[in-house]
């Protein structure tokens, strides 16, 4: 295996894990939603939308973790794990901007987030090119 698909593996693997811990906050943050009632004005609805949205990303991020992951071991399929980790790096880079334009709480998590994503792309690409060019 490359050093290009070892780095994709690797990031592909944290994507999994990071798709995993959301998927489970999104069902705790569903289970907590009597708590939020008692808590916000619109707490259920806040739970709500936060939990779909949050678990909704969640499945995104494993799947593309898995595409990763499976693209390693055959760089030439990666093209489908490049295509979902630009989509995720785009929103992680939007969510940045409003975070940082809107006054909302601290970004790092996200360009943390979306430099991961971009390094894991550009290796993709790289692989994904290597592996045509000799096949």
């Amino acid at each position: 295996m490359s050093r290009e698909c070892q780095i994709v593996k690797g990031i592909s693997l944290f994507l999994m894990v990071v798709g995993i811990l959301a998927v489970v906050t999104s069902v705790l943050m569903f289970m907590g939603v009597p708590l939020a009632v008692s808590m916000f004005d619109n707490g259920e609805a806040l739970a709500l939308v936060a939990g779909t949205v949050l678990g909704v990303s969640g499945v995104f991020e494993f799947v593309a973790g898995i595409m990763g992951a499976r693209g390693a071991n055959n760089p030439s399929r990666l093209g489908s794990f490049i295509v979902l980790g630009s989509i995720l790096m785009v929103v992680n880079i939007a969510e940045v901007c409003l975070g940082v334009f809107g006054g909302q709480g601290p970004v790092w998590m996200n360009a943390i987030y979306a430099a991961a994503i971009a390094t894991a792309v550009f290796y993709a690409s790289r692989a994904k090119k290597n592996a045509s060019r000799l096949g």
